[in-house]
């Protein structure tokens, strides 16, 4: 992480010139402003630690920013997430960002004036270059360079999927998901693994048919609407792998709409863990992540690096949760 002493030393001043220039405060020269402005630019220091190391300020909270906390993984992992961090001390502030960039944003910016001690990140919107990478920041599913990063085995998962629906007879196979979308521009996740598992797999195996049908997710809301045409279009399909639970019950009701039962005509397997149907008595066939072991490997990253441990991301294993479609 950068400190006012890499600033100094770079733009060949003292450590007084850079905090006159951070401060606006005492005569600096102009050349010598901008040059120190540059570098403050160029290596991603940010003045407020200015403030954490003279004061030692410490909020102990972490914000995790997330699309939807209703979506029905989401919350198991925040339940767990706020769990795990509570035993070392941190509680957790919930950021709605509903997939808008500018509301990631100015969560993201109360980490760089030290509201937060850390921020956990759940995004499919293409933020990079707002990213302030030498800061304790945590990303969930989506790989950025600099920023340690948990994910489930989301290519595995796709070849389980696959290898389930073609072991029970599915010979026209879709996923409804595709590459996830923000609000900006489409960018590729950790999820998108789910979709490149999925078709790897059946590639392995001549005369089957795939489609591959994209399905925004913005802020993780389940359009009707939006099955009701993609099962419309594709009408010959017998086995589908949605990119979530919630999409799954979505294609099995509408499915049930045009005559078609689940899994003698239709097998349908979703993505999180198959848990959260029980209820409507119907147990979704689905790839399970765990959302305790993914809640133990983020607290133990943010800890990590909050306390100058060491830093590695971490892959979770999935694994085929038996349900009654398919």
């Amino acid at each position: 992480m950068a400190t006012i002493k890499d600033v100094a030393k770079k733009a060949g001043v003292g450590i007084a010139t850079v905090s006159r220039v951070i401060n606006d405060s005492g005569y600096v020269g102009k050349e010598t402003k901008l040059k120190v402005q540059k570098v403050i630019e160029d290596i991603g220091y940010v003045p407020n630690e200015i403030a954490r190391s003279m004061k030692n300020q410490k909020t102990d909270i972490v914000a995790f920013i997330l699309p939807n906390s209703t979506h029905l993984f989401f919350g198991e992992l925040l339940y767990n997430v706020e769990k795990e961090l509570f035993k070392h001390g941190y509680k957790v502030m919930l950021c709605n960002s509903s997939a808008r960039l500018e509301k990631e944003i100015v969560y993201l910016d109360m980490l760089k004036n030290n509201k937060v001690d850390a921020v956990i990140l759940l995004t499919n919107n293409d933020i990079e270059d707002y990213l302030q990478k030498s800061l304790p920041l945590i990303s969930f599913d989506r790989k950025f360079d600099g920023v340690p990063f948990v994910a489930s085995d989301n290519f595995k998962g796709g070849e389980l999927a696959a290898k389930r629906l073609i072991s029970h007879g599915c010979k026209r196979l879709m996923f409804i998901g595709d590459d996830a979308q923000g609000d900006n521009t489409p960018v590729e996740t950790e999820v998108t693994k789910r979709r490149l598992g999925f078709n790897d797999y059946i590639k392995k195996n001549q005369g089957l048919d795939t489609i591959n049908v994209e399905y925004p997710l913005g802020d993780y809301i389940v359009s009707p609407d939006e099955i009701h045409k993609l099962i419309e279009d594709y009408p010959e399909i017998d086995g589908v792998f949605a990119i979530s639970d919630a999409v799954a019950m979505a294609v099995i009701k509408e499915l049930a709409k045009r005559g078609k039962k689940v899994p003698e005509d239709v097998k349908v397997i979703g993505f999180d863990g198959g848990r959260s149907f029980l209820n409507m008595g119907i147990k979704i066939t689905s790839i399970s992540q765990d959302p305790v072991l993914i809640a133990k490997a983020i607290s133990e990253l943010i800890k990590s690096y909050l306390t100058g441990g060491i830093i590695e991301n971490k892959i979770i294993p999935v694994h085929l949760e038996d349900g009654d479609t398919a």
